[in-house]
């Protein structure tokens, strides 16, 4: 449970902190209310906006094919810079990635980007966060959509494969 307070976590709580507390201030003033509300809402907004998961760790599809082909167990990530869950999730996937193996590979792809669109498809990852294990032989052996990474059913999954 630890893991999910990070720097993401305090960088959603922070600006929802700043709103709050301007919420209360005793601003007489309409103007000044407005403006000290627009400027803190756009502070808030700013910082909510600099969090990203990142970009995809492949190149192209091809790269992202060969790695799941490679006949080594690997933990798939479809994520989006704009899901929260991604963001929240995060934490323990960086977690996740610290406990697996050298032979287990890790492979994130953003579905926003073009070269996911095919295995986006082929995997139905239409919901993001969508978690994957993919075993030796290709065949999906574990899967998670929609919500936070659930590590130790994962850890579980890769395990067995």
């Amino acid at each position: 449970m630890i893991e999910f307070f990070n720097q993401h976590s305090a960088l959603i709580a922070i600006p929802a902190f700043i709103v709050a507390l301007v919420a209360v201030l005793p601003i007489q003033s309409w103007r000044k209310r407005i403006v000290t509300y627009s400027a803190s809402g756009g502070i808030a907004f700013l910082i909510v906006l600099s969090l990203q998961p990142g970009d995809s760790t492949v190149e192209s599809s091809a790269e992202a094919q060969a790695v799941i082909t490679s006949g080594s167990p690997v933990f798939v990530e479809f994520f989006s810079n704009s899901c929260a869950a991604c963001l929240a999730s995060q934490p323990a996937v960086k977690s996740l990635e610290g406990e697996l193996n050298e032979e287990v590979q890790v492979l994130k792809l953003n579905v926003q980007d073009p070269i996911s669109s095919n295995l986006v498809r082929d995997y139905r990852a239409f919901i993001t966060p969508t978690f994957l294990v993919i075993g030796r032989d290709g065949e999906v052996l574990w899967r998670q959509s929609g919500r936070l990474l659930d590590k130790f059913a994962a850890l579980d999954a890769l395990k067995a494969a």
